[in-house]
């Protein structure tokens, strides 16, 4: 995003152009009258409680987030006439006012030249967020720059000390932490988007560690729609960006509701279909008698094999690892181990065929088989207990055989087919109204 005004760069040291343009002692002198008549006028009032005193720590990154928190209090019950339109608080909170405290350090640090940052894992999120500050916030594009892997290292050095709001992917955030083109010193705010990605080593925890590492006070705010269903992966990603408040939100929330348009679920069964349903049988032949040999060892409950499911069969498997049985001898556990990947992995297959349909039923079959090829007189380096035990089961080649038979017609979803009918009926009842 181009820009008619001049930029000015930063001198990280504090000799730049800048201090010839922006009078600090006069912006303290005015923040210190504000203050000053701020609290004659809290004295005098009934309506407002003294702030209370907001302790300044010396101790280095004792707080990582604790930038706002040097110089905001938290003054009484807000007077009936204040009207708040984004209700940010829960709880008593939501009775309180922020009154904002600034000293002359605190100036320096958030009226220039603090830096915020947006960022998102994709190009389509980072316009994204441009378009709503922009439209909504109403941030000049004269301080802003979206950042990607494109501009190279040298210009976004320049763009990291002229510009002050940026959109930036979170590998070019890493990278330009690490190698020092990024001010990382003066950025006073940290948006992170789509946060349930922050694990492992992923570009968002690299930068972030980055940043706790130096003597920086910023904010991070991280959000996400999808933060997980594991609450164990849910804290990593909390420990992994610091995040010391969690607020969550559903479509029944009072602020989230009015953006959620009313829904109809209606659950619709379909069928497998004649050849899935062969298919199926076909498969559940290959499957009886491996269950049995495993319930045989005390490895399985005794459990119908129609409703065992792959994670049934691994939960068996890591609880055979961790305490076998003991009167199994060792020489077993092979072959157990082989069983219990055999029935893995047609048990996945049945999954396929009944989620997803024959053809990528058929196309995992076709690939576990084809572990197993010879070549030369040798098995492939990918040869594997499945290809193995069952290259020439007689079941699964029919299974097999019954598969390529339905391809071979086309082989039609079930699921797909009643898609298109309940699409088509939809429209043609919404044509017609």
């Amino acid at each position: 995003m181009a820009s008619n005004i001049p930029l000015h760069i930063i001198d990280e040291d504090g000799d730049g152009d800048f201090q010839d343009e922006f009078d600090w002692e006069a912006a303290v002198r005015e923040i210190d009258k504000a203050c000053d008549d701020r609290n004659f006028a809290t004295s005098s009032s009934s309506h407002f409680a003294p702030p209370p005193t907001v302790s300044h720590t010396s101790k280095k990154n004792a707080s990582k987030q604790s930038t706002l928190n040097r110089f905001i209090g938290k003054v009484g019950l807000r007077p009936p006439e204040y009207n708040r339109t984004a209700e940010s608080y829960v709880g008593a909170e939501a009775e309180q006012v922020s009154s904002v405290h600034i000293d002359a350090e605190a100036a320096k640090a958030w009226i220039y030249p603090g830096k915020i940052v947006f960022a998102a894992p994709s190009r389509p999120l980072v316009m994204q967020q441009i378009e709503a500050c922009h439209n909504i916030v109403g941030i000049s594009q004269e301080w802003t720059i979206d950042m990607t892997g494109q501009i190279c290292p040298t210009k976004r050095a320049i763009f990291w000390k002229t510009k002050r709001v940026f959109f930036v992917t979170p590998q070019v955030l890493e990278k330009d932490i690490q190698s020092g083109t990024c001010l990382s010193k003066y950025i006073v705010c940290l948006v992170i988007d789509e946060a349930h990605r922050a694990l492992g080593n992923y570009s968002y925890c690299v930068a972030v560690r980055e940043l706790m590492s130096m003597p920086v006070q910023l904010r991070i705010l991280a959000l996400t729609a999808t933060p997980g269903s594991k609450q164990p992966t849910i804290h990593q990603i909390i420990n992994n960006i610091c995040i010391s408040t969690l607020e969550y939100r559903d479509e029944h929330d009072h602020d989230v509701s009015p953006y959620v348009h009313n829904r109809k679920i209606e659950l619709i069964e379909v069928p497998l279909g004649q050849d899935a349903l062969e298919v199926n049988n076909k498969l559940l032949e290959v499957i009886r008698p491996y269950v049995a040999r495993l319930h045989a060892n005390g490895l399985i409950q005794n459990r119908d094999y129609q409703t065992l499911s792959p994670i049934d069969l691994l939960n068996s498997r890591d609880k055979f690892r961790q305490v076998p049985p003991p009167d199994l001898p060792h020489i077993k556990y092979g072959e157990v181990e082989a069983y219990f990947a055999v029935l893995i992995t047609l048990y996945h297959i049945r999954k396929l065929l009944s989620s997803h349909g024959i053809r990528p039923a058929y196309e995992m079959l076709e690939e576990k088989l084809r572990q197993g090829v010879y070549v030369g007189n040798l098995f492939s380096d990918n040869y594997r207990p499945f290809s193995r035990t069952l290259s020439k089961n007689e079941d699964i080649m029919n299974a097999k055989l019954l598969m390529q038979r339905s391809l071979s017609h086309g082989a039609p979803s079930p699921k797909l087919s009643k898609l298109l009918e309940v699409l088509i009926n939809h429209f043609r009842m919404s044509s017609s109204i």
